[in-house]
């Protein structure tokens, strides 16, 4: 019990601190050349009510089963030089600190991905005690040239055949077989049977990287207000330099709404309306006799 209050403890300390501190930018793409320089400037602003003292470390990241993991001393450590390794800031003030990244003639081609973070490092631990290390960071995202290879696949994509509501969701799980990192970006056009379209929804809106050897999942809603009949869904997804990935996707929508009211219709027309005009033609019939008689 002791432990999980100390856990509930801890994480709260550990987003107090990351409202407490803003890094920037959040991430950065650089497209370089071997030998070349890349720069920018680390933003740092100490938002908290106290002066504090915040050390800059670089790490490397990579993604495992679309999860990001980081790691301590990858290779591109090297190519990083930041003179202030260590700030002070009072309380509200900021600080915008030089980072350069020297890109060796050696760099190999492809994609290099670091995190540089901003931090008050993790307390010692003690016997019994927890260790937590607070801090907000960076991510670097350096494409090569050179030989990079651009090669993604899409391994599975989930959208339902039949779909009776809104929204209507599209999974896609995009595997980078290439050497360097992909941006996928484009649009699932939504075209009715007529070939009209009548919704266009962006492809990883939110700008997500897939790294090399990975793979992640994105998602893609269509919420509409009315819909019904088949349609078609054209996938035009563009990545890398002039790499592209497209398919169709039938679909049907039944509105049940729609549904019900096209069936009363139905009955209506079909079993109640010749019962209501033989009726009515009988009544004329038998009315007309009656005149005559």
């Amino acid at each position: 019990m002791k432990k999980l209050f100390a856990l509930i403890f801890l994480s709260i300390i550990i987003v107090n601190f990351a409202n407490a501190l803003t890094v920037g930018p959040a991430k950065i793409e650089f497209t370089a050349n071997p030998g070349e320089t890349l720069t920018f400037n680390l933003f740092i602003r100490n938002d908290s009510d106290w002066d504090e003292r915040y050390n800059i470390v670089v790490e490397g990241f990579t993604d495992v089963q679309g999860e990001r993991k980081f790691f301590e001393n990858p290779p591109e450590k090297d190519w990083v030089v930041i003179q202030e390794k260590e700030i002070f800031l009072k309380s509200k003030d900021d600080i915008q600190i030089p980072v350069k990244i020297n890109i060796p003639e050696s760099a190999p081609p492809g994609g290099h991905f670091l995190a540089i973070w901003a931090g008050t490092g993790a307390p010692k631990k003690e016997a019994g005690q927890v260790g937590i290390a607070a801090r907000v960071g960076s991510l670097v995202f350096i494409n090569i040239r050179g030989n990079a290879i651009y090669k993604a696949t899409i391994s599975k994509f989930d959208a339902k055949r039949i779909v009776w509501n809104f929204p209507v969701k599209f999974s896609y799980l995009i595997k980078n077989k290439g050497n360097t990192y992909i941006t996928p970006r484009g649009f699932i056009d939504i075209k009715n049977i007529f070939g009209k379209d009548v919704a266009s929804l962006p492809i990883n809106p939110r700008g997500l990287q897939i790294l090399p050897n990975t793979e992640k999942t994105l998602e893609t809603e269509w919420d509409g207000k009315f819909a019904f009949g088949i349609y078609k869904a054209v996938f035009n997804m563009n990545y890398g330099e002039n790499n592209s990935l497209n398919f169709n996707y039938w679909f049907i929508f039944l509105n049940v709404g729609y549904l019900i009211l096209l069936l009363a219709l139905i009955i209506f027309f079909v079993f109640i309306l010749p019962i209501l005009i033989r009726k009515y033609n009988a009544y004329i019939i038998r009315k007309y006799s009656q005149k005559n008689e």
